[in-house]
């Protein structure tokens, strides 16, 4: 069995994330966090180990009305890992249920030609969570560490999946 994939992708620092768009937007942590309709001790105990839920960022970029592309491209940004970062600016937010985000995940499976067992062999999930989570019909969502792992194992990027998932 392969060796399960972990996070060597840029390094995402979401949290240097987070202070940076909270800083865009010019709100107050209380201000930013009412209008992310999150917790204000969820950001003022983030820290550079914080591993947010991908519903979690929809609402970040929510707040200053950015894709979560863009969302991508400020996280490389401020952790170092490219000169400048453009965004895309958005008239409404984009959401993806957690069971839309789980159709759009395996429809990349299917197109990578992986099955599930490989898919379980990239990443280092068990097989039947990868079943579980691809046939539910509940609505758990998924940590953004998660999503990268899928990510890698489809070799691409997490810009390259958010736009993937989000277009």
């Amino acid at each position: 069995m392969n060796e399960p994939l972990v996070n060597k992708e840029n390094n995402i620092n979401y949290y240097l994330t987070l202070k940076h768009i909270i800083n865009m937007s010019g709100l107050s942590i209380k201000d930013f966090a009412t209008a992310a309709s999150i917790s204000e001790s969820l950001i003022r105990h983030a820290d550079s180990g914080w591993n947010p839920k991908y519903t979690t960022i929809e609402k970040i970029c929510g707040v200053i009305r950015i894709d979560i592309y863009s969302f991508y491209k400020l996280a490389d940004y401020v952790s170092g890992n490219c000169k400048n970062a453009n965004v895309n600016y958005i008239i409404d937010c984009q959401k993806i249920t957690p069971r839309n985000l789980n159709i759009k995940l395996k429809n990349r499976r299917k197109y990578n030609n992986l099955t599930e067992g490989k898919l379980a062999e990239k990443t280092g999930f068990d097989k039947s969570n990868i079943s579980k989570r691809e046939n539910s019909r509940h609505e758990v969502t998924m940590l953004c560490s998660t999503l990268q792992i899928y990510a890698q194992s489809f070799g691409i990027t997490m810009k390259q999946l958010c736009r993937y998932v989000y277009d």
